[in-house]
């Protein structure tokens, strides 16, 4: 039968193993951005709609330029090249400028 000492031990050990495991969590969460791909970079991928299994569309951005593209399992295509766009939450330059 286990004693009272076991169950310290027991508990003791599963409490260290959770602050552990939090610690990794919150440290890869604030500090390991460039850790993670595509979290840090030159070509970001800013929306993704899929139309089925496979196949869809997403918004690019790569060298200042934005892409949208169409992609399945066998190719890329690139639909539309932007050097700006207007992301709803604020206008771009380009859009201000002609805008009276």
């Amino acid at each position: 039968m286990l004693e009272y000492t076991d169950y310290l031990k027991f508990i003791s050990s599963f409490v260290i193993i959770i602050i552990f495991l939090y610690a990794i969590y919150y440290f890869v969460n604030n500090y390991g951005k460039g850790l993670i791909p595509g979290k840090k970079g030159l070509i970001k991928i800013l929306d993704i709609r899929y139309i089925s299994k496979g196949k869809g569309f997403a918004i690019i951005e790569a060298n200042r330029q934005f892409f949208l593209i169409s992609f399945d399992e066998k190719e890329i295509k690139v639909i539309k090249e932007w050097d700006t766009i207007n992301t709803g939450d604020s206008l771009s330059e380009k859009d201000e400028n002609n805008n009276p």
